[in-house]
């Protein structure tokens, strides 16, 4: 007969629920299991009986999408909700089925062997499914973009060799032309900026020279008024954000700006005086960290919130971020291990690194530059990013500001630091040292 497997118990009246698309499965007591429908009703039904067996809290997977309305409805109903990521509570392998899982997930909840998820409260969640919203849309738009760059392409015109963007501002004006029927290359010229025109007007002109023809244009014309459409639908995404961030800003202090805010290149939210309202909401100017904009800040401000307070310390948070350094030993040997990418928060902070790696200013560019060379671009920017985040949580936290102090600040300390290791092995192996 099978041995009984038991725990010490850290959290009592806990039930467990394993999460499908049709059924849920509940175990109460690591033992039992009891399954309802996902419907609504099934779901009330759940919260009755788990109430009737006077269970506090639940430990839930984080299963697709499924867990949204259940997560929601048993908060509403006053229990103690711990989502946790399905990774982390895999059952064995051969032994794996739902009412297992149900009846794994609670013994480790009930054990205090799992480590919550984080979930925004009140306006804090419907910011962060509003900015992941927009990038969605963000995404989605991009394919139009591509298929105006492949109706271009079939027609010969360059644009894509001397713009960075065929969706800017020049851009959009040369394409909209296009479809117009305008042909002159001196006057699609003029729809450029100044400093195109200025700097590429002989190469602007070549590239406009092409092999027009109706069928392409007619697919251009086509995937701009798509793009259009999305644009149109993130301006409205944009005002969802900003009637947000208003309702965050009620009651707070007005903070004084010590930095510039940086330019946002790309995708800018068309928000009224986002810098103000981030640094009302955080209490800090964020500015002083490099390579980090406002938009940077708002996608951080949905995915980790305001609160640092459930990092106890900055090792913590890199390692929530998925950006501490892996640690795989078996006996005396280290293995390597794949970069795994789990949290979205790590994936901005890697963003933000990326932009900072070719930086001829910033001292963490350089510093990445130094470890791709050793390593390769995946480990610096990993790095990169570690520092960023930590400088991130200690300004949110103590207000500790980052100081940029430059690339030759910083290849003077590695001269320091590098002369020292040669005296330390001069002595060590008592080499005399000659003067020539």
């Amino acid at each position: 007969m099978a041995k009984l497997v038991s725990f010490d118990q850290a959290n009592s009246h806990a039930a467990a629920i394993d999460i499908g698309s049709r059924e849920i499965f509940v175990s109460p007591d690591g033992i039992h299991v009891r399954s309802y429908a996902t419907f609504t009703a099934g779901y009330r039904q759940c919260i009755e009986d788990l109430k009737s067996d006077h269970i506090e809290r639940v430990c839930m997977e984080a299963t697709g999408i499924y867990w949204i309305a259940l997560y929601q409805m048993l908060e509403e109903a006053g229990f103690e909700v711990c989502l946790v990521n399905p990774k982390e509570v895999k059952q064995v392998k051969g032994r794996k089925t739902d009412v297992a899982d149900a009846c794994w997930i609670q013994k480790m909840f009930a054990a205090g062997l799992v480590r919550q998820s984080y979930i925004p409260k009140g306006k804090f969640k419907e910011l962060r499914m509003m900015i992941r919203e927009r990038e969605d849309v963000i995404i989605m738009g991009s394919a139009y973009v591509n298929k105006m760059q492949k109706a271009l392409e079939l027609m010969n015109i360059k644009l894509t060799e001397v713009l960075s963007q065929i969706h800017g501002a020049s851009g959009i004006r040369i394409i909209e032309a296009i479809i117009k029927g305008e042909r002159d290359k001196e006057v699609l010229l003029s729809l450029c900026h100044q400093k195109i025109t200025e700097n590429k007007s002989e190469e602007v002109k070549q590239a406009l020279e092409g092999n027009y023809h109706e069928t392409w244009l007619f697919l251009l014309e086509q995937n701009l008024k798509l793009w259009k459409v999305h644009q149109v639908q993130l301006n409205i995404i944009d005002k969802k954000i900003e009637d947000i961030l208003d309702t965050l800003n009620e009651n707070k202090p007005e903070i004084e700006a010590i930095h510039k805010a940086k330019p946002i290149r790309h995708h800018k939210p068309q928000i009224e005086d986002l810098n103000q309202k981030l640094l009302n909401i955080y209490g800090v100017d964020t500015n002083c960290l490099p390579g980090v904009t406002n938009y940077s800040v708002l996608k951080l401000l949905g995915e980790v919130g305001a609160d640092m307070s459930r990092f106890p310390t900055v090792k913590n948070f890199v390692s929530w971020c998925g950006l501490a350094p892996g640690h795989n030993q078996s006996g005396l040997r280290s293995h390597r291990s794949r970069m795994k990418n789990q949290s979205r928060a790590g994936q901005i902070f890697r963003e933000i690194a990326q932009s900072l790696i070719t930086s001829k200013y910033i001292a963490i560019g350089s510093y990445m530059r130094r470890l791709r060379a050793r390593k390769n671009s995946k480990v610096a920017i990993k790095a990169g990013a570690r520092k960023i985040a930590a400088a991130f949580y200690n300004l949110l936290t103590n207000g500790s500001a980052y100081i940029e102090q430059g690339i030759e600040k910083y290849q003077e300390q590695i001269m320091l630091k590098e002369k020292k290791t040669l005296e330390r092995l001069i002595n060590k192996y008592n080499v005399k040292v000659l003067d020539y």
